[in-house]
């Protein structure tokens, strides 16, 4: 489950530059793409839904850690 996984660490994966929580995406070199990946590493429940309409209102990486631990916190809720 997500809350195992260190967020920063997945995150540093797809990006292409350092970032804190303030750093927006695209300064992270953040995609959509990258996004819909990261969902699905953090979402790991196979049948989870992922809302890509929410990325819309993620601006910041510290958004994108949010959004990330609700889907992780989703997929645990699917599992049990």
């Amino acid at each position: 489950m997500a809350d195992i996984l260190d967020l920063d660490v997945a995150i540093a994966r797809h990006a292409t530059a350092e970032f804190d929580d303030s750093t927006l995406l695209a300064d992270a070199g953040l995609e959509s793409l990258s996004l819909i990946r990261l969902a699905v590493e953090t979402a790991t429940d196979e049948d989870a839904e992922i809302d890509a309409t929410r990325l819309v209102d993620i601006h910041t990486i510290g958004d994108l850690k949010v959004w990330l631990r609700e889907l992780a916190v989703a997929a645990g809720a699917q599992e049990s």
